[in-house]
Formats: C-alpha cells, structure tokens, sequence
C-alpha cells in the first residue's frame, strides 16, 4: 500500500500532493492530527486509514472527493507500483540515487531537494532539507520533525468566530411544520380550556358568582399535549466544512418556534451555544466566540457524546426529548466510546436523529467507523440543507 519507505514519508509526500497538486489548505498542525490517527487505527485496513485521513485533511464535500480521488492514485498507482511521474515525497529504500549507472539510480536527480520533503521551501519557513528517519521514533515523534509551517489555517490552538444570523421566513415556516408532526401523546395533567373532556365544577361555580349564582357558563378541562423538547450537537469540524451552515440555520430556525431547545458545538471538546442561538432567534445577528476544541479542529465524536451525557444528559435529556446530532460520522476516536454514547442517548431519549450532510452526496453508503458505530442507535437518518430538506425531515420522524 506504501509508495514509500517508511509511514511518515507516505504521510509526508501524500499530504505535499494534496497542497500543491490540489490546493488543500495544510500545515504541520493537520499533518500532526493525522499521524496521532494512524497511530490509533488498524494501519492493516485500507478502510480505516482512508476514513481517518479524510476526516482531518478534508474541510468539505468537494475536498472530500477531491481526496479519495488523490488517495487511490497516490496509494494504489497502477500495475507498475510504482508513484507517478513527478510525484514529491521521500526515496524509496531501494531507489536512492546512486552513482552506479543503475536504473535505480537515475529515478531522482540527486539534487532534487523538494524529492527528499513533502514541504516545499517556503512553506518549510527556509529550514532546509528534512530527511525522514527509517528507525527509532514513534509516528507522532516522526510527524512533528517533519517541518515548522510558518501558517496552519486550521490549527488547533486558539479561538473560532462564528456568525449566526436572524431566522429566515422559510426556516421559521419549515421548524414550525416539524413541531406540529411531533407528537408525544398528551400530559397526564388536566388543565383549563373552553373545551375539554371533563366537567370543571370549582371553576363553573366561581364564575357564577359574577352572575348571582346562576351558572350561567360551564367550565372545562383538558389535557394538553406534550411539547417535545430539542437537544442539537452540531459538529464543527473542518470535515463539515460548508455544511456547518445549515445545522446552525436549522438549530436558529427551531429556537424561533419553541424555547424548548438546547444547542452544543462540539469538534474535540463540547461548548453550549444555547443562548447566542436564542438571541439569533430573537432577530439579532449574533457573533460567537469558541474555543478551537468546539470548532474547527479535529473529530472526537464518542468523546463530546460523553461530556454532554456527563455534564448534562440528566437535566436536559429524558423522554419527551429529541436528540438531533448533525455531524458527517468521520470520528478519529473510539468506536466503542461513540456506541456507548449512543446506546445512553437512545435509552434515555424519545428518538435519536442523524442529520448527514454527506448523505446527499452521491453513491454514499454510512461505512465510517463513527457511523457503523452509531447506527444501531439512530431512529431517523437524514439530511438538512435548506427549508425543503428540514419539510422532509418533518415527515420521516418517528419518536417511541
């Protein structure tokens, strides 16, 4: 499967391709994120490595494309076995330069100094040649000597700016047409109404007072019908990409038409958004501040289902509550961490919904390990973009 030599120069030349032959926005932060993944997957499975990448280097659906495309060409090249011509990336063992004449020995000119690095020189920030050990370090230890980027767009650290926007009218229209079709039966409490199933004696006799005595206007009780209650994990990923937009319209457009919603951000770390999303509803723009733990880093799925059942699953999560995850399932972490979240979720919940913005892709099958994990669990699976999408979804939901 290796072009190269060793794991850190396949990972090196294939993410040097990804930027210049395709315009992918990488770094040593990316870089990093992804040899921590191949450290913890099944390096045997072509599956699991290919998942695992897509998620940390691709930012959207086109790139995600875009990457398996460069994947099958980069990894399984041809009958020959060889990488194509001009490809960068580290020597092969038995294709070093040599001075012998030998075939191998004409494969790079022994100058070719972008051959021996994925990083090209200003990109390197002027370091110089980076050679790639064949023994000793670990993964992690061999990507983080790799190079200094003097620019990550998607680094870890520091802090994300997100814009939500007020409620558009079709959005309002669309949340208030998936509130009316939930319906989680009636309360057991019988409260007052001008028409009901049961006769309000107290009531008829204190308002007859206003008439001398005589009842002149019964009164009736009635049992309400539950409101469900909404609980959105929007995940903020760089694998979401453009995606990330219409999970925070739809999460906007249902706080506009019930207070009864909670919302979370999540990529490795949870963070509650609840109020920004309800001053969005209310009609005023609204800039929020996060942490890059909550957006725009990696995928840790299982572990922010976790700290949200942990730090909340007991006061915001219970029979009357639809838990609505919005996520691609590219998770990096534990498949069994994520199962167990979803297993709780599904326990304690009236239904447990997956909106997937790959699943308008086409040809897409749910086969990442994040979502083999979770699908067990998963009473509606679907996707939302626009208005027409949340309608649709309307009509597929089915709460226990």
């Amino acid at each position: 499967m290796y072009p190269f030599g060793d794991l850190p120069g396949n990972l090196a030349a294939f993410c040097g391709q990804l930027r210049r032959q395709h315009g992918f926005r990488l770094g040593a932060g990316e870089l990093r994120d992804a040899a921590r993944a191949l450290d913890v997957i099944e390096l045997a499975d072509e599956r699991h490595v290919r998942d695992a990448l897509r998620a940390i280097l691709s930012s959207s659906r086109d790139t995600a494309l875009t990457f398996d495309e460069a994947f099958d060409k980069f990894f399984f090249p041809g009958p020959e076995g060889v990488p194509q011509t001009g490809m960068p990336g580290p020597a092969r063992r038995d294709q070093r330069p040599g001075t012998d004449g030998t075939e191998e020995g004409r494969q790079r000119p022994v100058g070719d100094r972008h051959a021996e690095t994925d990083l090209d020189e200003d990109v390197a920030g002027g370091a110089g040649q980076v050679v790639m050990g064949d023994d000793a370090a670990t993964v992690d230890e061999q990507a983080v000597r790799i190079a200094r980027a003097t620019y990550s767009p998607f680094a870890a650290e520091g802090r994300a700016s997100l814009h939500l926007s007020p409620v558009q009218a079709e959005w309002r229209e669309a949340a208030r047409a998936l509130l009316r079709r939930l319906h989680l039966g009636l309360s057991r409490r019988w409260r007052p109404g001008r028409r009901g199933r049961r006769f309000d004696l107290r009531r008829t006799w204190r308002a007859s007072l206003q008439t001398g005595g005589e009842a002149l206007t019964a009164r009736w009780l009635r049992r309400v019908r539950r409101s469900p209650r909404f609980v959105l994990l929007i995940d903020g990923s760089r694998s979401m990409g453009r995606a990330d937009t219409p999970a925070l319209d739809l999460a906007v457009a249902i706080a506009s038409v019930t207070t009864r919603i909670e919302v979370f951000a999540f990529s490795t770390a949870l963070q509650a958004i609840t109020n920004q999303v309800r001053r969005a509803a209310a009609g005023r723009a609204v800039d929020v501040e996060l942490a890059r733990e909550a957006w725009g880093g990696g995928t840790n799925i299982g572990a922010s289902l976790q700290s949200f059942l942990r730090r909340h699953g007991e006061r915001h999560v219970g029979r009357d509550t639809l838990v609505m995850i919005l996520s691609d399932g590219l998770d990096v972490g534990e498949p069994d961490i994520l199962r167990a979240a979803m297993r709780e979720l599904h326990r304690q919940s009236a239904g447990v919904v997956w909106l997937n913005p790959l699943l308008e892709t086409p040809g897409f099958e749910p086969t990442s390990r994040g979502m083999v994990a979770a699908w067990p669990f998963i009473t509606t699976f679907s996707s939302v973009s626009n208005p027409t999408g949340l309608n649709r979804l309307s009509r597929l939901i089915r709460l226990r």
